[in-house]
């Protein structure tokens, strides 16, 4: 009744439509946090003040990464540059920026390579009436086996 050429399509159908549905359906951020599991953070010093100098930290694995925004004064609603440097190889970093004493977003800047191990992206931080704002900068480095990250803390003034 049925032929081994019509069994041939219809799986190649159904494997065409499961594959159409799981790339609609799967988020792969989703696949790629599932597969390396939580990002391990370590927390910069208390004495590192991104308005004097960069900050270094030293990761879970033993490398070195170092953050820096430029200008020192940290404005707000001017353009930052963020510039992340690292001893990990990466194509690209991202860091999540929010405010801790109040909600003001989440602010996820993308940071490109521009030499070996030198990350660098521009952002802006948005004004508050309240002012004295305590920011927490997560820098994340996902790897292939791991998620690993570093988190800055700095104020700004009105």
């Amino acid at each position: 009744m049925f032929s081994s050429r019509f069994f041939k399509w219809l799986i190649i159908e159904i494997i065409a439509v499961v594959g159409i549905g799981a790339y609609v359906l799967i988020d792969s951020h989703d696949v790629y946090q599932w597969w390396v599991g939580d990002t391990h953070f370590v927390q910069s010093s208390d004495t590192c003040d991104l308005h004097v100098s960069a900050c270094d930290v030293t990761l879970k694995d033993g490398s070195m990464l170092s953050l820096e925004i430029i200008p020192k004064e940290i404005p707000l609603m001017k353009p930052l540059k963020f510039k992340v440097t690292s001893t990990v190889d990466l194509p690209s970093l991202e860091i999540k920026l929010f405010a801790t004493n109040m909600n003001m977003g989440l602010h996820t800047i993308k940071l490109n390579q521009t030499a070996q191990g030198v990350y660098e992206g521009e952002g802006m931080l948005p004004t508050c009436v309240v002012g004295n704002m305590i920011w927490q900068a997560n820098v994340i480095l996902n790897q292939t086996a791991q998620s690993q990250g570093a988190i800055f803390t700095f104020k700004t003034d009105k």
